[in-house]
Parts: C-alpha cells; structure tokens; sequence
C-alpha cells in the first residue's frame, strides 16, 4: 500500500512540473564599443551611415549601381524574403487581437409533391421550396497563458531583422561588385590610352631613325 502511495505522489509530481509556465530568457546585452578602434574623435559619422550614391557621385556608375540592384536575382530574392517576414511579423503582431468571423449561408429544398411535406409546403407557402437563410458571427481569442504568443512574435521579429540585415549584406555585395569593375575598367582603358601613345611615340622614334640613316 506505501508502494501505491509513493508511486501516486510521484506521478503528481511528473505531472505538475510538466505543467509548470516556462519563465522569459533575458537576451544577453552584447558588449559595443562606443567609438573603433578607441577612436578620441568626436565625430561619430562612419561610412555605415553615409549613403552610397554619396559615396559613389559618378553618375555613370550610380546609373550602373541602380540597374544592377533592380535586375540582380538575389537582391529580388532578398526584397521578397523581407516583405514575407514582415508580413510574418504583422501577423504575430495580431495574434493578441480577438478574431471576429462571420458565416452566412443560404439553402433551399424542394421537397416531393407526393409526400406530406411537398403537399403542405404547395398548400400554406404557395410555392413548391423551402429557403433557410442563417447567418452567425463567432468571436474567438487566444489568452497567452503559456507565453506561446510573445514567442512567436519574439520569434517573427527576430526573423524579420535577420532577413533584413541579410538584405542589406546583398546589397552592400553587388554595389561593392559594381564600383570595382568600375573602376577596374577605368583603371584598364587609361593602361590603354597610355598604351596607345607609347605606340605612336615608338613609331615615331623608328621614324627618325629611317630618315637619319637616309
């Protein structure tokens, strides 16, 4: 009989810790510096802050910039993933907010002229169907009892400034890959230039030349 007894307080026990409210984790504050590298400059202004048709006012390669960011798939990719997310977030936003929903339906019925229906139906309404119209509205909400709710929306915010900040590193990718090539070829067609004329001044050294040995 003690045996039962101890056996029973263990299964309330069990169950009363599986039951238990889970408590909210503090996120760790990571540490920042307040200025790079101990920098004593008063002026907090980096390059994260400045815009890059700013940073790049060759209006040549902003046209190129633009174009690329409008047609490059993984920046398209990156834009669709942001607004799922926000919609996401949206979404567990709400879900704190009662929901209403409202159903409306409509039948009718014809039943046989030969049974007692069809006959007192032809006989009191004047007509041969039945029509049933009903219509309810339903309010329904969720209590955030268990913390499910501000999870799921730590959750969606969490994962709205994920694919935000990736956003922002696919961008920063392709502007950096246009401003090199760039610049690249910039570099290449004065090499050219300077090319070029060291053609034509050789070709006129082996023309004095021709007409010093004439």
């Amino acid at each position: 009989m003690k045996k039962t007894y101890n056996i029973l307080w263990l299964l309330i026990a069990l169950l009363a810790s599986a039951c238990r409210i889970s408590k909210d984790v503090k996120t760790p504050n990571d540490y920042i510096p307040s200025a790079y590298r101990n920098s004593s400059n008063a002026d907090t202004q980096t390059i994260a802050h400045i815009r890059w048709q700013d940073f790049f006012p060759d209006e040549r390669l902003q046209n190129l910039i633009d174009t690329a960011l409008v047609r490059n798939f993984d920046m398209q990719l990156a834009i669709k993933n942001l607004e799922i997310a926000h919609q996401s977030l949206k979404q567990a936003r709400m879900s704190l907010v009662p929901a209403v929903g409202l159903n409306v339906a409509a039948s009718s019925t014809v039943p046989s002229k030969n049974s007692l229906n069809g006959s007192l139906t032809s006989q009191f309404l004047g007509r041969e169907h039945i029509e049933d119209f009903s219509a309810n509205i339903g309010i329904s909400w969720e209590a955030d009892i268990w913390g499910k709710v501000r999870n799921r929306k730590r959750s969606a915010l969490a994962t709205y400034l994920q694919t935000a900040e990736a956003r922002k590193a696919v961008q920063t990718g392709i502007i950096t890959m246009v401003a090199q090539s760039y610049y690249n070829l910039l570099m290449l067609d004065k090499q050219l230039k300077v090319a070029q004329r060291n053609v034509r001044l050789t070709d006129s050294t082996v023309r004095i030349l021709q007409l010093q040995q004439e």
